[in-house]
Formats: structure tokens, sequence, C-alpha cells
């Protein structure tokens, strides 16, 4: 089966699971009618199983939490700019 792009809609939260396919690779992240999304790469095959990625949403000028690391997804800017939110994900 060919690999897929799939759109997941976030919350603007700093802390949620994220459900997709094993192997999944995350590719980016932005706004789209008001809404945050992760886009990924993934394998659609119904056997392919499920991995949760932990997504971090943290706003500008706000704390990163102590010793926190992920990769870096992207900075996502709402509100028409006023609001500006940098995305990390890792393994849950």
């Amino acid at each position: 089966m060919a690999l897929t792009i799939w759109k997941f809609p976030l919350k603007i939260t700093d802390v949620q699971d994220v459900e997709m396919p094993i192997g999944s690779r995350i590719l980016s992240v932005a706004e789209q009618h008001g809404v945050i999304c992760l886009w990924a790469l993934v394998n659609p095959h119904p056997e392919a199983g499920k991995a949760v990625r932990r997504i971090t949403i943290v706003g500008t000028g706000y704390p990163v939490p102590h010793g926190y690391t992920a990769d870096y997804i992207g900075t996502v800017l709402t509100s028409g700019g006023d609001l500006v939110w940098h995305v990390f994900a890792r393994r849950a």
C-alpha cells in the first residue's frame, strides 16, 4: 500500500497525545482555518499498528518544562500573528 499524507488537527494545549500508524514521519505543522494541524507521512495499512506521539505546544514567552527534550516540528502563528506557538513531538 502506498504511503499517504494525513492531517492531524491539534488543540492549543500544553500536552496532547496523537495516535498515528507505527513508522509515521511528522512532516510539518501549520495553521489551517484557525486550527493548528500536523501533517505526517503514514503507512495507512490497517495492520500497521498504532503509535502515540506526545505533542507539546509552547507559546512564545512561556517556560519550557525543565529538562524537556523533544523534536522541534515548527512554529505556528494564529490570531493574525498575535499568538506564536512552538510545537514539539516525542514518543509517548
